[in-house]
Formats: structure tokens, sequence, C-alpha cells
């Protein structure tokens, strides 16, 4: 079946937990090293520490600069990192004969972070100067807005890179606990997949990270809603030649039964060339180059997102086209042809990347580190095929409410601009 791998797993002493896949067909090994701690966890005084950390990590004590970077790609690969609300991780991707090399690289990276003060000060401006850049652009202002109102008062809510204020204030104690915390061995994970036997593998992934203090696993405050009912719209004012959208709302989690039929809405709505709102808004009315919709999941949520971008005189035309369209789904449902292109595109979609090394490692890490039930590729491609178009219109119905979205846009719009905000349903109860 496509997506079947023949992973081996193993947990160490200390916890940390080991994934090997062999992928027969390529040449090259990829190396996938997660950690549970991610930007969710960070209490609002330490905003940004666990991206600070990711940052650090690449930092070498002989102060040469991109000195681990460089040493994988001595070796004909290429290394990168990223932090998520739930995850940070460390990927790299050689040539077969390679790997064991780059593995002893990224594991000094992840255990031994070099924590000069002066490489901290550099490394702090760098992100400041990545968080001024976020700034700049309107898609993020609309972007954090809706996140904001979302999660009030919860790191989910807030700017993984935490904000000037905060990135200033971080010290060098506070970078060290951080890292002690997130490559403890209760936390790390790692993934290796490609051209490798899975026995030898699991062995040299023992020697490298066996000896890692076991820590204590990464615990994410639960989200309680402050008992006031967000801003169903903000506007930010900003200069652009274009206006920013973003329509979010909550749907159901990682355990629900309707989990998989709200993300093949999602793909419905926004995934493809013949996404529903791609057909309407950029085919059938000319208002947008990019627009595009997302089912993601931070703790016990998961979050339909929609975001685009139009002529600031068309702003208000296009979100109520938006709007309609969600409207219709509620009150007509998603007809067959529609419902056959998103399950065919999603579950294409997943074939055609596992295709890659690194699609393969990366997966079977972040199934273990976010999943409460980790599936493999070909378990969950099947667990797909078996949504119905009845699932995704019931899921739905039950999901979609009269006040279900919050709307933020940002842009260059006058004073008087007007927003829709409602799902305009009718008969439905």
């Amino acid at each position: 079946m496509p997506g079947a791998f023949a992973a081996v797993q193993r947990t160490l002493a200390n916890g940390v937990h080991l994934i090997a896949t062999p992928v027969p067909h390529t040449a090259a090994v990829s190396l996938h090293v997660a950690s549970r701690a991610g930007s969710g966890s960070e209490p609002s005084q330490l905003g940004g520490v666990t991206h600070f950390v990711e940052h650090m990590l690449f930092r070498h004590r002989s102060h040469e600069p991109g000195a681990f970077a460089c040493a994988i790609e001595r070796l004909g690969g290429q290394i990168n990192a990223a932090t998520e609300p739930e995850l940070t991780v460390v990927g790299s991707k050689v040539p077969a004969e390679a790997w064991p090399d780059a593995l002893q690289i990224v594991a000094r990276m992840v255990h031994e972070p070099a924590m000069d003060p002066g490489e901290i000060e550099k490394e702090r401006t760098v992100i400041l100067d990545e968080l001024a850049l976020l700034d700049d652009l309107p898609e993020e202002s609309a972007r954090r807005s809706v996140l904001a109102r979302l999660w009030p008062d919860h790191p989910f809510g807030r700017e993984i890179a935490g904000t000037t204020t905060t990135v200033r204030s971080l010290t060098r104690d506070a970078l060290l606990r951080r890292a002690a915390e997130m490559f403890a061995g209760r936390n790390t994970i790692v993934s290796v997949a490609g051209s490798l036997d899975p026995a030898a593998a699991l062995d040299l992934l023992a020697n490298a990270f066996g000896s890692a203090p076991a820590g204590c696993r990464e615990i994410y405050p639960g989200f309680q809603a402050n008992g006031q009912a967000p801003a169903r719209v903000q506007v930010v004012r900003r200069e652009a030649e274009q206006a920013y959208f973003s329509i979010a709302g909550f749907t159901p989690g990682r355990t629900s039964h309707d989990r998989y039929a709200m993300e093949l809405l999602g793909a419905v709505l926004g995934a493809g060339f013949g996404a529903r709102l791609v057909l309407e808004l950029r085919e059938r009315h000319g208002l947008a180059y990019d627009i595009g919709a997302d089912v993601g999941h931070c703790g016990e949520q998961g979050v339909l997102s929609i975001d685009g971008a139009t002529d600031p005189g068309q702003l208000t035309r296009a979100i109520a086209i938006v709007l309609g369209e969600l409207c219709d789904v509620v009150e007509r449902g998603i007809s067959d042809d529609e419902f056959e292109r998103a399950r065919a595109y999603v579950v294409g979609g997943l074939v055609r990347s596992l295709e890659d090394s690194a699609v393969v490692a990366a997966w079977f890490a972040r199934e273990q580190a976010l999943e409460p039930t980790p599936l493999p590729p070909d378990a969950l491609i099947r667990r797909v095929r078996a949504v119905t178009r009845h699932d995704v219109n019931t899921a739905a119905r039950a999901c979609l409410a009269r006040d279900w979205p919050l709307i933020a846009v940002a842009g260059p719009m006058g004073d008087d601009v007007e927003i829709p905000a409602d799902l305009v349903l009718e008969g439905v109860g």
C-alpha cells in the first residue's frame, strides 16, 4: 500500500524515543531531532526563549561563523531548524554514507549548545531583526490578531519568536535552563529515514543520545477562555498595496471522531487550484491571486483558518464571498465532485511527499511527539479514505455556527471600511 513503511522503534532508559525507517529507493538519509518543548509552554515573561535556544544551537564554541551548518554542507548535506507551538525540530539530510557523521554533529548541537555571552548578543540582534521583518508584513498582523483572540492569555496565542521586550530581557541562565529542558531524554524523539539498515541505525542513535539526562516531560498549560467574548473583527491599518485577511475558528481536536472530516473540509475550501474558494475568488471573480484554507491543531483544539489578500477596495466583497461559501457548506453541503477531488488531493499529496526521506523522518517524529495515537502513513491514508461526504457535511454543520469565525484584516483601509462578521444561516438550527 502507498505510504507503508517498516519503521523500527526503541525507547532508551533515559526516555529518548528512537525511530529508524528504511526508504530503499533513496541514496540519502534524513535525520529529524524533535523536542516536545515548543513555544506553547512558555511563561509570558520568557516569551521567545524556545525560539532563541533553537537559534543558539547553530552557534559553535569556536566562534567560527556557521561552523555547524558548514560542517553539514561539507558532507554534501543541508540542515535547518524550526520552533512551533508544541515542537522544536532540527532536521538534516545528507548522502547515505555521510549520515553517521551528520548524526554526531547534530547530537553535539542539541546537547552542547554554545551559550557564550558574545554569541548570545549576536543572535539576540538577529532575532530582533527577524521580529522587525515580521512586523513589516501585513499578513503577519492579520494572523497574529486572530491567534491572540482565539487563545487569549495563552502561549498558543503569542508570537513564537516572542516580543522585542521579552527577547531583550532573556538571560544566559534562562537560555541554558530551556536548552536542558528541551533536549532532556523524555522530551526527545530522534527519527532517521533513508538508505539504511534500521537495526544498525538504532544502535548509532542510541550511542549518540543514550547519555542525555532524562529530565521531565514537557507540560502545556490548559486552555480556559477568560470569560470575555473576543472582538469578532479587528482592523489593523498598515501601509501596503493589498488588504490581507484571516478568517478562523475552532474545530474538533486531535482526539475527535470528526477530525479528519474537518481536515477534508479545509481541503475542499482551500487546497489546490480546484478548491472552492480558489475557484470563487480567483477564477470566477478575479479578486485574489492567493487564497488558501488549512486545519491545524494546538493542544486539544483544531483551527480552520482561511487566509488571502485582495485589492483594498474589494476587501468587503471578498470576505462576504468567503462567508457566503461557508454558509453554503452548512446549508447545502459539499458536492460529490468536490469531495472526491479533495480526498484524492489529500491522499495523493501525502503519497507524493513520502517519496522524500526527510518527510518520512519528520512524519514519524511528529506523530510520536504530538498525536495521542501515533499513526504510520498507511494507517492515516486508510482513515482519510474512510471519511464520507456525509461525514464532512455533518461535521461542518456541527462546527460552523453563525458566530463561528474571528476575522482580522490588515492593510490600507479607510475608517469607513465595513467588514461582514457573521455566517448568515437560514433554516439551520
